[in-house]
């Protein structure tokens, strides 16, 4: 009896156990992922970004598996990856800011979510962790593009955009400005005009007063190669007024057609000097770079996989890739290269900092484009994200914004 008794009391104070642990709130009830919402409520976007900063490798290859792909609530914690780019993404002591990073905060607060705000090196390694899905959200200045749509979604456009050229704004070394010269004026198109037009004049004459001579006149070899090739030396000489007199037409009518290339060469060679000393004038006034139909002349950097790359590749310019902006930079500093083309925004910010006074921009810009949000194709957020930028735009919260970094008004 007392045995049975014992049992009795043994599963009561077990049940009661379980249900006092079953029913005490949770660590994680206590402290959810709304955590860092209430710090961006604050204000201490710092703290926001160094909490991403301490977990970043943590949070990208050991995500919870828990997280509710299928849900937009505040309850989910975003994983947002950017890049620096000036000014719209600025790294500075651990902490992000600019532009976009503001406007994601705004955006965030406006959707209620949390998020996690993590950093990669690259344009191209933050379009391939959105293409496989390893991040929720990347925000920077992505140039929305009809390639990279294939692969991924974008937000509606937030920034109008473009590119543009920046050149070296230091006196080139000799060596280098002869170097520059040289090869402008080797690549004009011109040039190659005027030769191919020159050498087929000449190789029509020779035809002709072949044809007209090869039978009784020696000093025009009957075979064909040999023959027109005396012919071709006698054009030259004759339309050139160097004469050297070594082959003479016989007859009458080669007679007659020499005459007339005689009077003619002097227009055809006339052509051909005018059409090389304008060409070398023009390069003269103009400089090496003046629109971007003259980078098809000079060496052209830009970064691997960006918008500008798309570009350069499409007008058949070729182009040195670096994997960041600041290598580009280096690079036309050290005069490896000509220019940089790149998106006009952060050519701007660099040439009015640490490039005032080594660089120059040519204006105007070209090629718009557009930036946006990054998301995986068929994302759950990008319709929150587009009515909540939509949202913004409406109550001048994004106008604010734009003329706090940018100094004007978007209208």
């Amino acid at each position: 009896m007392i045995k049975t008794v014992g049992y009795w009391v043994l599963s009561c104070l077990t049940a009661l156990v379980v249900w006092l642990v079953f029913s005490f709130p949770s660590t994680s009830q206590l402290h959810p992922s709304g955590t860092v919402r209430m710090v961006l409520a604050n204000g201490d976007r710092g703290a926001v970004v160094s909490l991403a900063n301490s977990t970043r490798e943590r949070s990208r290859n050991n995500s919870d598996p828990t997280l509710p792909l299928n849900d937009t609530s505040s309850s989910s914690t975003l994983r947002v990856i950017t890049k620096v780019f000036e000014p719209f993404v600025i790294y500075d002591n651990g902490n992000y800011s600019g532009f976009s990073i503001e406007l994601w905060d705004k955006l965030a607060e406006q959707m209620g979510v949390s998020y996690q705000l993590q950093g990669v090196d690259t344009i191209g390694q933050l379009l391939e962790e959105i293409e496989q899905e390893m991040a929720d959200v990347a925000i920077a200045g992505v140039t929305i593009t009809s390639e990279r749509e294939e692969t991924i979604d974008f937000s509606y456009p937030y920034f109008e955009s473009g590119l543009q050229i920046m050149v070296s704004a230091q006196n080139r070394s000799l060596l280098g400005t002869l170097f520059q010269g040289t090869l402008s004026i080797l690549l004009t198109p011109a040039l190659y005009y005027a030769i191919g037009f020159f050498v087929l004049c000449l190789l029509i004459a020779a035809h002709l007063i072949w044809f007209v001579e090869r039978q009784h006149n020696e000093e025009f070899p009957k075979s064909y190669l040999p023959g027109i090739w005396e012919s071709f030396w006698w054009a030259a000489v004759t339309v050139t007024t160097v004469g050297y007199g070594d082959k003479t037409p016989k007859k009458a009518l080669g007679r007659l057609f020499a005459l007339f290339w005689m009077c003619a060469g002097y227009f055809i060679f006339a052509y051909f000097t005018a059409s090389i000393t304008t060409s070398f004038t023009l390069q003269g006034l103009r400089g090496a770079i003046a629109t971007p139909a003259d980078l098809h002349h000079v060496r052209v950097a830009t970064v691997e996989k960006s918008a500008a790359q798309e570009y350069l590749q499409d007008n058949r310019v070729a182009s040195i890739l670096f994997k960041t902006l600041p290598e580009a930079y280096q690079a036309l500093e050290d005069e490896r290269v000509d220019a940089v083309v790149y998106d006009a925004p952060a050519l701007q910010n660099y040439a009015t900092s640490e490039g005032q006074g080594k660089v120059k921009l040519i204006e105007p810009t070209f090629q718009q484009q557009n930036y946006g949000i990054a998301l995986p194709e068929g994302s759950i957020w990008r319709e929150a994200i587009n009515l909540t930028l939509l949202k913004l735009m409406e109550d001048g919260t994004y106008q604010g914004l734009y003329q706090e970094w940018f100094g004007m008004s978007t209208q």
